[in-house]
């Protein structure tokens, strides 16, 4: 199928016209669509009765491209990712749209099942994820198409770029004593520890099934950079939600594992913080801009759930009133 791309966000009706084209010999049932995945449009449905997610991007995107081919080298590697079925990076296909099918991983997000488990689970589940973060760092990137930071001082001013770039979108005043602690106080280049990394790694991006990690989503913004920040945001955002002795007990086996003295982790878990505060109210705006309600709720319903954390994180580690940068002018 050609034709102009599909207005975003994709309807439920034109992902069923969809499914049905490219899967004609098959009965597609249960299309539900799934209000994550904050930059696409997800659903998740049945083939022939085995559960499969669709998920298709706002439009044409090479970073399609480049997460599935991580993916798939990360199934081959045996990190626990979902296994990519169908692809199509353009709108010459069924959908007239780029889209993804992959299998549908068990289980609930981390911070949704963590409240089934009992202390010993959930003791064991930090094992679990400190071991396969672990893992992941180890993987051979060499040949991914990934962006590769040859230095610290590139990836920390990439990071410091985009703050600066979300505070002057949010018209935060007087956001220069926060520049200037970020700054100051950024890691020097001997404390570099390059690796393959996440970059988005928490528990919202986790599943979990009966005690254990079943599967890790959300590849997009995979790089080769300091392994330090993919345990930075599993910490901070599993202390903000409110296990901040699981987030240890998470830093310590880490530590254990890597042999790594995780020095800078209270730099790199305040640059986050506030990234995420400045970042997620312009994330929801454009969500209701576009029509994505039930994703802005998603949004705002874990924002408020995290700020109180974050802000504590910034303020404890800047001596900084972290009110700067929620008073922002964002309309």
């Amino acid at each position: 199928m050609s034709g102009n791309p599909i207005k975003y966000p994709v309807p439920p009706s034109l992902a069923q016209l969809g499914l049905g084209r490219l899967y004609a010999n098959s009965q597609i049932t249960e299309l539900i669509p799934i209000s994550t995945g904050f930059a696409n449009s997800i659903f998740s449905f049945k083939k022939d009765g085995s559960s499969l997610i669709l998920r298709m991007p706002p439009s044409i995107d090479p970073a399609l491209i480049r997460e599935v081919e991580v993916m798939k080298a990360l199934f081959r590697e045996g990190i626990p990712v979902p296994k990519v079925l169908e692809y199509d990076p353009a709108n010459e296909n069924p959908f007239g749209h780029p889209f993804m099918i992959m299998e549908r991983l068990s289980g609930k997000n981390l911070f949704v099942a963590i409240e089934g488990l009992n202390d010993d689970e959930r003791d064991n589940l930090m094992i679990q994820m400190a071991e396969i973060l672990h893992r992941i760092h180890g993987v051979n990137a060499t040949d991914l198409k990934v962006m590769k930071f040859t230095t610290l001082q590139s990836f920390i001013d990439d990071g410091l770029s985009s703050i600066k770039r979300f505070a002057t979108l949010s018209d935060v005043k007087d956001f220069g004593n926060f520049d200037d602690w970020l700054q100051k106080n950024r890691p020097t280049e001997a404390t570099y520890n390059k690796a393959f990394i996440h970059n988005d790694f928490h528990g919202y991006n986790i599943m979990v099934d009966g005690g254990r990690l079943s599967g890790i989503l959300d590849w997009n913004g995979a790089v080769i950079a300091e392994e330090q920040v993919d345990v930075a945001f599993f910490s901070l955002l599993t202390e903000a939600c409110g296990y901040p002795e699981l987030a240890n007990e998470f830093i310590s086996e880490y530590r254990r594992i890597s042999n790594l003295e995780l020095g800078e982790l209270n730099y790199y878990m305040t640059a986050i913080a506030i990234l995420k505060i400045l970042q997620v109210p312009l994330q929801e705006k454009q969500m209701i801009e576009t029509g994505q309600m039930g994703k802005a709720d998603e949004l705002r319903t874990i924002l408020n759930r995290v700020r109180e954390g974050f802000i504590k994180t910034i303020e404890d580690n800047t001596d900084l009133s972290a009110d700067v940068l929620l008073n922002t002018n964002i309309v």
